[in-house]
């Protein structure tokens, strides 16, 4: 399983990888500062075999995480990308939304912690 990680605030990217790496989650990462540099990769790769799990912000200038998702299933984009939100909203309506998609797995909270990072690789076993 190969990790995506689509934030526009490089920090919160930095952060991310620096707690992958203290949790020991050893997967290959990938990193994209906007939601068009995602779609773009992603109609480049057309992943096929490949699982991807992608840590995904919903509040980004241009395409927001919503528009990620839904160009993803215009694009007829595989069930082996996984999505876990990433967001600082704390409304309501963003969780409900979010049960609307298949793909997404799970919906976290910023700031996170070494700690969820430590759930994360039990629960997907990496």
């Amino acid at each position: 399983m190969k990790i995506l990680l689509v934030d526009d605030d490089p920090i919160v990217i930095l952060l991310q990888k620096k707690l992958m790496e203290k949790a020991g989650i050893e997967q290959e990462v990938t990193s994209f500062n906007n939601g068009e540099e995602l779609v773009d990769f992603i109609a480049d790769q057309a992943p096929g075999s490949e699982d991807y799990l992608m840590f995904l912000d919903i509040n980004m200038p241009g395409l927001s995480g919503w528009d990620v998702l839904d160009m993803l299933e215009s694009m007829n984009v595989p069930q082996n990308i996984e999505v876990i939100i990433i967001t600082s909203s704390i409304e309501p309506a963003d969780k409900r939304k979010a049960k609307n998609y298949k793909r997404i797995v799970d919906f976290w909270v910023k700031p996170f912690s070494i700690q969820d990072f430590i759930q994360f690789k039990e629960k997907f076993k990496l």
